[in-house]
Formats: C-alpha cells, structure tokens, sequence
C-alpha cells in the first residue's frame, strides 16, 4: 500500500517549487493557471532513518522503502470549479488522493499580512467547496427518481446530501464537520475534496524560514512553515554539502522530512518491515489494521494461508544485533490474526503456501 498527497494552492504560491523539493525533479514552476491540464506526478521514497539500520543489520543486498505519490496540479484561480483556467479538470486529478497539501504563499513580507493571507486561504477553500456542490448536486439528480418510487435508502442518502450542501454553501470544509460512520460511508463513495485531511504549507520568505507569523492560517488545522525554494535548492545538493547549507541558515533539517512525517501522522498510518533472503522492506498500512490483513499486503497467499505472525520492535532488534539473539532472548513474540500492526514492528509471517 501507498499513500499519496495532491498539493493545491494558488498560482505562484510555491506548489510546483514545493513539489521539486519533495521529489527532486525538474519541473515547470510558473504561474500557470491556463497553460496545462496534466498534472505533476512523481512516486517518491518515504524519508525512513530505520530502514537502513534494519537493512545493514539483515546484511541486505536490496532496500525496498515505502513509498508516497505526489501530485502537483496547476495553479487554482477564482471560479476553477466553473472550470475557469481549466481549475475543474486541475480539480479532478486530487479526487483520489489522501491528502491535501494546501501551499499558502507568503513570502513577501511587504505585501503580506494575515488580511491577505487569509482572503488566499478562503478562495482555495471555497473553489474546493463549489467543485464539491456540483458533485453533490449531479448524485442529487440521480437519487431523486429512485426516491421518488419509494427506495427509502436513495431517501435516506438525499437527505444526507440536502445537509451536506447546506455545510458546503455556507463555505463549511466538509472535514471538520462530524458525520455518524453511516454517513462517513455513504460520503465516502462520492470522494469529496473537503472531505479530505489537509495541512497548509506556509510558503516563507528565505529571510525567516524557520519563526515566521502565522495567522491567517485557520486554526483547525495544521500548519507548517517551509521556505520552499530553500528546500528545492537543498534538494539539489550532494549529501556532503547539506549540513553546510542548513547550517548557513540556521536550519537543522530539512522541513520536508518533518512535513511528510506530520502528513503520515494525520493519515494514521503505520510503517511495518518485512526482512526476507536479501531484501529488507518497509510497509505502509492504516495504523492498527489486524495482522492477517497486513499479510495480504505482501502477498494475497500470504492471508489466504495465514497462521501467525513474529513480531519484534525494530529498536528492540537492533538492540540485540540480530533475528537469532532477539529469539534467543525471548524478545520476539508470536501473535495471531488479529494483532493491531504498530508502527515500527519487524514483521515474520508463517502461512500455509
């Protein structure tokens, strides 16, 4: 399993700089509201310091990490969800996503202020609301005729939708309103942007990279302050190199590992790490999936014929210098098909082949 991330935002905002910076690729930055309908799109690895001290434990000849895709869509404009600039289209690649990178520009500290940054915040927020009422209102058109012959289920879920236009036309993002899990169901199926987790990217300037001001943000959510094109340039730096960069602006890592890292921790998911022959790999499954299920994520045989599972902290068994000395001390356990996988666990399944 993969997780991926749509990162939106105005155009000039710093999307397609940010997008460089995750992936290191080069890629078109401009201002281009109209110039192109395809997105952006890379498979990247997932930053993982655990994963190399597992694999040079295991003396493994192949590293497999977890990996995210990222999307990068042209710049949203006022009106993109009445496909002015082509926004609906733009609109239509994030639909699948998990997640939301919201990517606010504020790097020029003369021209911006917490008024402005906030009307930038709103009209994103509010195409991403427009584009979601013309799903809701094409599912309306649908149900209707099979409420109207008396299916009490196309009721149940027009009534569902009449309230979920009205949180939309009040300009309401749809994730932070409570629905009942029956309701989150039904929702689910329609893939709605405001339904979707979101974290802002506060574009800053590269004279206050790491302590810059941050209201304009809506509280709700997360928040983390990058100086994008810091990041892009740091990207590009063989590893011997870096440490200078950072140091040059105060910086002690890179604010992407932290982005991503907070990313993954609103998604709740959990990273599990299978060492096999030669190959040490890392996992990514929801957080507390049961373990016959996470099986089914390295192979389909593997839930089919599932008998149990060896589990041990992956710091527990780089603390003991092996698989053997980690049994051997009574450091591994075994646990059955339901066993929430946590994050972190060096995972052994016995199947039945």
């Amino acid at each position: 399993m993969s997780w991926s991330c749509g990162i939106v935002g105005l155009p000039n905002a710093g999307k397609s700089t940010l997008f460089k910076a995750i992936t290191s690729l080069d890629v078109t930055i401009e201002s281009y509201p109209f110039s192109t309908i395809d997105p952006n799109k890379s498979v990247v690895p997932l930053p993982d310091r655990r994963l190399p001290a597992l694999a040079e434990l295991s003396c493994a000849d192949k590293i497999t990490p977890a990996t995210i895709e990222i999307t990068d869509v042209a710049g949203l404009v006022k009106g993109a969800s009445r496909g002015e600039g082509l926004g609906n289209q733009f609109l239509g690649h994030l639909r699948d996503v998990d997640l939301l990178i919201h990517v606010v520009g504020a790097y020029n500290r003369q021209e911006e202020n917490s008024k402005s940054i906030a009307t930038k915040v709103e009209t994103v927020n509010l195409e991403l609301c427009l584009a979601d009422i013309e799903v809701v209102e094409r599912r309306e058109d649908k149900l209707e005729p099979k409420a109207k012959s008396g299916d009490k289920n196309a009721r149940a879920e027009l009534n569902l939708l009449a309230k979920t236009l009205d949180y939309l036309n009040r300009g309401l993002m749809l994730s932070q309103v409570k629905f009942t899990e029956e309701e989150i169901s039904f929702l689910a199926n329609l893939s709605l942007l405001t339904r979707k987790k979101m974290i802002y990217v506060y574009n800053t300037g590269e004279d206050s990279p790491g302590n810059p001001d941050l209201s304009g943000i809506p509280e709700k959510y997360e928040a983390i302050p990058i100086c994008v094109s810091l990041e892009a340039e740091l990207a590009e730096l063989p590893a011997e190199e870096k440490k200078v960069f950072l140091d040059a602006y105060g910086m002690q890592t890179s604010r992407i590992e932290e982005l991503l890292a907070r990313c993954f921790i609103l998604l709740d998911l959990a990273v599990f790490y299978t060492i096999k022959g030669s190959e040490t790999r890392a996992w990514i499954v929801p957080s507390g999936i049961p373990a016959i299920k996470a099986a089914g994520k390295v192979h389909t045989d593997m839930e089919k014929g599932f008998i149990n599972v060896e589990v041990v902290p992956w710091d527990v068994l780089l603390t003991a210098g092996s698989l053997a000395r980690a049994r051997e001390k009574g450091l591994c356990r075994t646990e059955g098909r339901n066993y929430p996988i946590e994050d972190g666990d060096v995972l052994i399944f016995r199947f039945r082949a």
